[in-house]
């Protein structure tokens, strides 16, 4: 098996930061952990801390003689350690998704002269892939997707679009409109480069296939894709595009659409109340998608915090994940494990779509073993993971945080800022 730190192009690979100069950025085992993990286990464990900083003390000091070059703790851009399987399975589920996006691109070939029937064609088509990973809070699930899957993703040509929920803020479809907006945000930056996206093509096919009413509906709906629709003045009147569904007037104030977005979010509840509009506008936001990945390569839709999703948001990924004509679109979320139960929607939302035969990867990943926590406090400190002294502080953190990743974090920064390192 390769070494996933080898493979993975997030990782840093830089050489030894200046001496006495400490590095500790915002902990990012699992997005958005520090601020909203559950009140009761973030608590009860902070306030171990201190305990635990004092009983592993005593053991420490036998490490600080032989550990006093150690000028500052490296727990910035951690590679993954002690989740080689999970990786793999990551990894291996974007290379069916690529085998598949080839095939399906000798079917169009083919279909282009005329070769199999309609019906064998529609015979080949399937469900958009799916993956969901669960654990407890601080397992490193957000990380294991964002580095498992965005460097071989990035290496295919294709995009890995993050978003996620938060428990400050239930709002319907928030997480999803988070992850188009990332979306956006990769379409307008890539416009060159490796992976050569067009806007312009995918704003003139937009403006083609969708009608005015289509239009204001994804705008209430998912106000942060406005910019996909729409050109600068400047631009519009070189490419001379022409936005027939807008009014003239819009288009003159440099299609700032702050307003016309604030009208439009605040009918967004009359726009999808009803089983028959909210079907329309599952419709509307899958067509979408289906033009937008047409002119990429691939498109990785990672949604964090499902725990926290509402149903509106799993009747939307629903109907995207039955809908197998929306091209080259992996689906990945994430969710705490033992948050499931309050949020009866989910578990529901996962076993209908296993009801359905839709083949959903799912993973499951927990505290690390003793294997796992010797690389990671080795990579920390900078040492060699067989070197005595690394196993020793190993053992002790793995003891006193179970293996959990966010809490071996804290521990080996107490450790640091104590000068017990």
């Amino acid at each position: 098996m390769s070494d996933p730190r080898r493979e993975d192009p997030f990782a840093s690979h830089t050489g030894p930061r200046p001496r006495n100069v400490v590095t500790i950025p915002a902990m990012s085992s699992d997005s958005s952990l520090s601020a909203s993990m559950g009140g009761s286990i973030l608590q009860s464990r902070s306030l171990k801390m201190s305990s635990m900083v004092v009983s592993a003390a005593e053991s420490s000091q036998k490490l600080n003689a032989a550990s006093s070059s150690i000028a500052q703790l490296r727990i910035s851009n951690m590679n993954l350690h002690g989740r080689e399987d999970e990786i793999k399975l990551l990894r291996g589920k974007l290379r069916e998704m690529a085998k598949k996006g080839k095939e399906d691109n000798n079917t169009a070939a083919e279909d282009d002269v005329g070769s199999p029937s309609s019906a064998n064609k529609s015979a080949k088509k399937s469900f958009n892939n799916m993956i969901l990973v669960e654990g407890d809070a601080g397992t490193g699930k957000s990380a294991l997707i964002s580095k498992g899957l965005g460097g071989p993703a990035s290496k295919l040509g294709y995009i890995l679009a993050k978003g996620k929920f938060d428990d400050r803020m239930r709002c319907p479809l928030s997480g999803f409109s988070d992850a188009m907006a990332n979306l956006v945000k990769h379409i307008e930056k890539n416009r060159t480069g490796k992976m050569k996206i067009s806007a312009a093509l995918i704003r003139d096919k937009l403006q083609d296939e969708f009608n005015r009413e289509e239009l204001e509906q994804i705008r209430s709906v998912l106000p942060e894709c406005v910019g996909l629709f729409e050109s600068s003045i400047d631009e519009r009147r070189r490419t001379k595009v022409a936005l027939p569904s807008l009014p003239e007037a819009v288009l003159e104030r440099d299609i700032s659409f702050s307003s016309l977005g604030s009208a439009l979010r605040r009918r967004s509840s009359a726009v999808v109340t009803g089983k028959e509009a909210i079907s329309r506008t599952q419709f509307t936001i899958r067509r979408l998608l289906k033009i937008i990945c047409s002119h990429l390569k691939g498109l990785v839709l990672f949604i964090d915090n499902l725990q926290w999703s509402d149903k509106a948001t799993l009747e939307l990924l629903r109907s995207i994940v039955l809908d197998g004509e929306i091209p080259s679109l992996l689906i990945v979320g994430a969710y705490r494990e033992d948050e499931v139960p309050d949020n009866l929607q989910l578990a529901s939302y996962i076993q209908d779509l296993e009801q359905m035969n839709v083949s959903i990867t799912q993973i499951k990943i927990g505290n690390l073993n003793a294997d796992g926590v010797c690389p990671f406090v080795a990579e920390a400190l900078g040492m060699d993971d067989e070197d005595d002294n690394v196993k020793t502080l190993a053992n002790i953190t793995h003891k006193k945080t179970e293996g959990n990743p966010f809490f071996i974090l804290m521990f080996l920064r107490s450790l640091y800022d104590e000068k017990l390192l």
